[in-house]
């Protein structure tokens, strides 16, 4: 998942630990301060541009046009706001995300199309965790307490599952499948004698560090939730 952080501070800095702890993101800062960048890009080997995140040509630089979610940090919440809008009307960003300095705000920027308003930073990436949606792939439950989550996707004709069994196929890290939708409108409940088939829209119970594996070899990308 490509995620475009703006601000460059110590919630930032969190935040990519977090999650870069469970997940392979792409992840890029955007920091005006040119100090902290530099420090940024050596402690936690990711992307980090040196510039104004509320800049169209930094925002450019950056591709923004290709992330599925911009993170708006700054110290200002004016700032974040514009962030957050820009990336929505010019980038076309799915999803933005911002911490408010001040409660107060919280429903302006709800009126004002921000897609998701925190204060805390736990909160913050508890919420990123939920939003966290590979192109076809989305997780449809975190499992309080644990490392697990259920995903839903739709079956790729090109996966090697198509055909089998869940009792022949052995998927990533284990994972259970926890039902099947067919295409036909069919509801089946795992059983060894289940055959998949491509197009099935599946639930399958799964630790975090194999989200993607599941990812690769199993979900039609082009799929689209209805």
């Amino acid at each position: 998942m490509k995620i475009i952080i703006v601000g460059g501070g110590k919630v930032a800095a969190q935040l990519v630990t977090i999650l870069t702890s469970e997940f392979e993101h792409d992840i890029c800062i955007i920091e005006r301060r040119r100090e902290t960048s530099m420090y940024l890009a050596d402690s936690l080997n990711i992307r980090v541009i040196n510039g104004d995140g509320s800049d169209v040509n930094i925002l450019e630089i950056a591709e923004t046009d290709q992330a599925d979610m911009l993170v708006s940090l700054t110290g200002e919440d004016e700032t974040n706001l514009v962030v957050c809008q820009i990336a929505k009307m010019n980038f076309g960003v799915a999803t933005t995300v911002t911490r408010v300095n001040n409660p107060r705000n919280v429903e302006t920027f709800r009126r004002l199309g921000v897609d998701k308003i925190v204060c805390g930073t736990k909160i913050l990436a508890d919420i990123i965790d939920q939003e966290i949606n590979y192109a076809g792939m989305r997780l449809a439950f975190d499992i309080p307490g644990s490392n697990m989550g259920i995903l839903e996707f739709y079956l790729s004709k090109e996966s090697e599952a198509v055909g089998q069994t869940l009792l022949d196929y052995t998927f990533p890290g284990n994972a259970k499948v926890v039902l099947v939708t067919h295409n036909d409108g069919q509801v089946e409940l795992p059983s060894g004698d289940l055959l998949m088939r491509a197009g099935d829209r599946m639930l399958v119970v799964v630790d975090k560090k194999h989200y993607e594996k599941i990812w690769h070899r199993l979900v039609d990308k082009e799929a689209t939730f209805i």
